[in-house]
């Protein structure tokens, strides 16, 4: 088999949280499932793909997921089984690859160009990923290989639930013509609604020459990069995590959002149980990091420090939500986000009044029974209506 000059591969685990509520407890197997918090507040986090007929989507308000699907069962988060799924397949990554980058809980990426002499037919390595996941977790894994990270990313989203898909060099272009336009990275709802006018629904229509004007107004000194991409021209290397001494947290939405109020609960949900798992450890944190990454993959963080470590979230939050009003930008929509709180440091004694360390051991309980994380759907604060 041809030796590829450059070789990406790409696992996406399928609705992670929902399929991580049956492997917890199969007799949810096959039934309409979302995993979320109530309404009227609670959000969507991920819905099971027999509810995905319905319209039921992540990001969504669970109200109206519910109107949409009135049998719609609601399953609480539970961050501890998902950060334990995670560990076992880090360690499948890690067994099976020198170096894993994971850009999110669920999905991660190897570049596999140097494991060709022992691994030269792609499809048996993706396959030999697939089953190395199941056999550790219980969760159907879809897995891409490709030239580069963009490529292996649609091909993969294109062929969920439980797929496997291959693009081989020089097919790139082949692949990505006929993908809806929204596919590609950089182009939203809005910009999409722009181009159906025109005809252009396909990525190959915006290589055509006849809208050259058109798509340079629209899209100027990014419509290079925007061809080249389309083309399947992708050198973004991939970069292999490294150990933090941090407690994070972040999530990819299945449809970009601009929701600020959304971005907001959400990283106050992180942020409750991030907290939660500090307190649970002895632990407090010196500041915080909210990362965001927008439709067209561009990564931005904001790093504040508090004026002391905590491990309170009512305290943390004022920083938390400065960090992430300083990194929002106007009319973008993001597809993923984070947040960390680092350096870990030990408790400082007394960093709790007695009656206070009560009402939080209390509500530390309801979090460990119910899940604290809103945009996950978790348990509200009073002052957080």
């Amino acid at each position: 088999m041809p030796r590829w000059p450059r070789q990406v591969l790409f696992g996406d685990i399928d609705a992670m949280f929902a399929s991580a509520a049956v492997v917890n407890d199969p007799s949810l197997a096959g039934q309409p499932i979302a995993v979320g918090g109530p309404p009227p507040r609670g959000i969507i986090a991920a819905a099971s793909y027999a509810v995905r007929d319905f319209g039921v989507r992540s990001a969504m308000p669970t109200a109206e997921a519910l109107r949409l699907c009135p049998q719609l069962r609601l399953i609480p988060p539970d961050r501890p089984l998902y950060r334990r799924l995670h560990e076992d397949m880090r360690a499948v990554t890690d067994r099976l690859f020198p170096a894993t980058e994971w850009s999110s809980i669920d999905e991660f990426y190897v570049d596999t160009t140097d494991l060709q002499t022992r691994h030269p037919d792609p499809a048996v390595l993706a396959q030999l990923v697939k089953q190395s996941i199941m056999n550790a977790t219980g969760l159907t894994c879809t897995v891409a290989v490709a030239t580069g990270k963009t490529v292996a990313k649609i091909a993969a989203d294109a062929s969920k639930p439980d797929g496997l898909a291959v693009v081989e060099p020089q097919r790139e272009a082949a692949f990505l013509f006929p993908q809806p336009l929204r596919a590609l990275p950089g182009i939203g709802p809005k910009t999409a609604a722009r181009l159906e006018p025109f005809g252009i629904r396909t990525i190959g229509g915006l290589l055509d020459p006849q809208w050259d004007r058109m798509l340079m107004r629209l899209f100027g000194a990014r419509l290079p990069w925007i061809r080249a991409l389309a083309q399947g021209q992708d050198h973004e290397p991939v970069v292999a995590d490294r150990e933090s001494k941090s407690a994070s947290h972040e999530t990819t939405f299945e449809h970009d959002t601009a929701d600020r109020a959304f971005l907001e609960e959400l990283l106050r949900g992180f942020l409750r149980a991030l907290a939660r798992d500090l307190r649970q450890e002895d632990l407090a944190a010196g500041g915080c990091t909210v990362k965001l990454k927008d439709a067209r993959f561009a990564i931005t963080t904001r790093q504040r420090r508090f004026a002391h470590p905590l491990n309170y979230d009512p305290e943390m939050w004022p920083t938390v939500q400065q960090a992430l009003h300083e990194v929002l930008k106007p009319h973008t929509a993001y597809r993923l986000a984070g947040l960390a709180l680092s350096p870990l440091v030990p408790a400082p004694p007394g960093l709790y009044d007695q009656r206070r360390s009560k009402a939080v051991q209390a509500m530390d309980a309801i979090i460990a029974r119910h899940g604290a994380v809103i945009g996950l759907g978790g348990v509200a604060d009073d002052d957080h209506e």
